[in-house]
C-alpha cells in the first residue's frame, strides 16, 4: 500500500487530522453523534484526498478538498441551530425546525464551502503567473 516513505507520513498526518477534528468538536461541546459524523466525514475526505494524491491526480483539484473539509462541519451548524430548542417529551428526533437561523441555511453552507475553493484557485493562479513571469525573464 505504501510505496514511498512520504506516503506513510501523509497517512499518519491524515489520521492525526481526523483525531484533531474529533477533539475540536468535543471542545466546542457537540454531542457524540455530531462529533462522530464530522469525524467520519473528515476521514472520508482525507482518504479520498490521500488516494488521489498517491496517484498524482490531486494537483489540479486540491482547492476542492479545502471546500470539502469545510463541508464536513455542516452538521455542527445544524446542531448549533437546534441545540436550544426545548422539546416537551424529550424526543428531539421528531422535532421539525421550520425557521432555521441564517447560519444553518443551505445558501450559507454552500457559500462557506465555496470560499476556500475560490481562494485556493486564486493562489494557484497567482503562483502560475509568477512562474510564467520568471520563465519570460529567464
Amino acid at each position: 500500500m505504501f510505496k514511498r516513505p512520504e506516503e506513510l507520513i501523509v497517512a499518519i498526518l491524515a489520521a492525526l487530522w481526523v483525531v484533531l477534528t474529533y477533539l475540536i468538536t468535543d471542545y466546542f461541546g457537540a454531542p457524540t453523534q455530531t462529533k462522530l459524523l464530522i469525524s467520519a466525514l473528515t476521514l472520508i475526505c482525507a482518504a479520498v484526498c490521500f488516494i488521489l494524491w498517491q496517484r498524482h491526480l490531486s494537483r489540479a483539484i486540491w482547492p476542492f478538498f479545502f471546500g470539502l473539509l469545510v463541508a464536513c462541519w455542516w452538521p455542527y451548524l445544524d446542531w448549533v441551530a437546534v441545540r436550544d430548542i426545548l422539546v416537551s417529551n424529550g424526543n428531539v428526533s421528531n422535532t421539525i425546525v421550520i425557521a432555521k437561523p441564517w447560519y444553518a441555511t443551505w445558501t450559507f453552507k454552500w457559500i462557506i464551502a465555496i470560499i476556500p475553493v475560490i481562494l485556493g484557485y486564486a493562489v494557484k493562479w497567482k503562483l502560475h503567473n509568477k512562474y510564467k513571469k520568471q520563465q519570460i525573464t529567464a
